[in-house]
């Protein structure tokens, strides 16, 4: 998430045929809003910046698939690129088995995948080329769908 609550995904141009908000966002920047401001940069933490390039946290994988309806896409990755869970399960599975996709490629996620943002702490030891065949993938996409167990927090009272 950015520092004003909006994924990468949310402030990045269209992809794959969404609508991009970069206008609702740029007018949000452009009027000097709070938020849209630079932040004091904390001398104490800069130190550990290099150690920390293109770092993010990541979720637990509890609840990976609920959806607030059916027909709700989810977004998953750090920037939203993959929509199923088939789809980031086939990535990790052949990010470094497939070549990289050339632009405007029409095989991209299934023939090719886009070149990575960075690889300055890309894991290729754990992840990558798992050898999975397409129905593990598939196996491995029901175990996750079964780690959603239906808890809803309880409002206030």
């Amino acid at each position: 998430m950015g520092k004003i609550g909006l994924t990468r995904w949310a402030m990045s141009p269209i992809r794959k045929g969404r609508h991009s908000s970069m206008a609702v966002v740029g007018s949000f920047l452009s009027h000097g809003h709070l938020l849209s401001q630079p932040s004091a940069v904390d001398a104490r933490w800069l130190k550990l910046a290099p150690d920390n390039q293109a770092r993010i946290q990541v979720p637990t994988l509890r609840n990976v698939d609920k959806r607030p309806y059916p027909a709700f896409v989810k977004a998953y990755g750090h920037n939203g690129y993959f929509t199923s869970l088939k789809q980031i399960v086939h990535f990790y599975n052949t990010r470094d088995v497939l070549p990289r996709c050339k632009p405007h490629d029409a095989g991209e996620g299934t023939a090719c995948w886009p070149a990575p943002e960075s690889t300055d702490n890309m894991n290729t030891s754990k992840v990558g080329r798992l050898g999975l065949s397409d129905p593990e993938e598939d196996a491995l996409v029901s175990f996750m769908q079964t780690l959603t167990d239906g808890f809803m927090p309880r409002g206030p009272q």
